[in-house]
C-alpha cells in the first residue's frame, strides 16, 4: 500500500515583466505552494520528514518572499510554472519529493510530478 503525505505554504511575491494576462504595470500574487510525497507502508518517522520537507519548503518561500520573481526564477514572464520548477528542483535534491502544486490567488494552477524509487 502506498501512502501519501503533503506540506503547504503559501507566499506573496510580484513580477514587473508585462503580459496578457496581468497587464503592464509591476504588481504581485499570492501562490500556494504544495508538496506532496509518497513512501510504501507506514514509517514511524513519518512525522519527522514531514518536518523536515515542511522546513524546506518554507525556506523556499522564504526566498521567494516579497521578491521580483521575473529577476529571481529568471523567466521572461515569471508564472505558475515557473514557480513550481523552482520548488520541485529544489526540493527534489534531497527529498522524495513526487508532485508539485502551485497556485496563484487568481486561480491558475500548475502541477509537476515525477517518478522516485521507494
Amino acid at each position: 500500500m502506498r501512502y501519501y503525505s503533503s506540506a503547504t505554504v503559501q507566499f506573496g511575491a510580484g513580477h514587473a515583466q508585462p503580459n496578457e494576462w496581468c497587464g503592464d504595470k509591476p504588481h504581485g500574487h499570492r501562490y500556494t505552494v504544495t508538496a506532496t510525497w509518497e513512501r510504501e507502508g507506514f514509517p514511524a518517522t513519518d512525522l519527522a520528514e514531514w518536518v523536515l520537507i515542511r522546513t524546506r519548503l518554507l525556506a523556499l518561500a522564504v526566498e521567494l518572499k516579497n521578491r521580483q520573481l521575473d529577476k529571481m526564477l529568471g523567466s521572461a514572464v515569471p508564472n505558475v510554472y515557473g514557480v513550481a520548477s523552482f520548488f520541485m528542483e529544489r526540493l527534489a535534491i534531497n527529498a522524495p519529493i513526487t508532485r508539485i502544486e502551485v497556485r496563484e490567488d487568481d486561480d491558475p494552477v500548475a502541477t509537476i510530478e515525477r517518478e522516485v524509487e521507494i
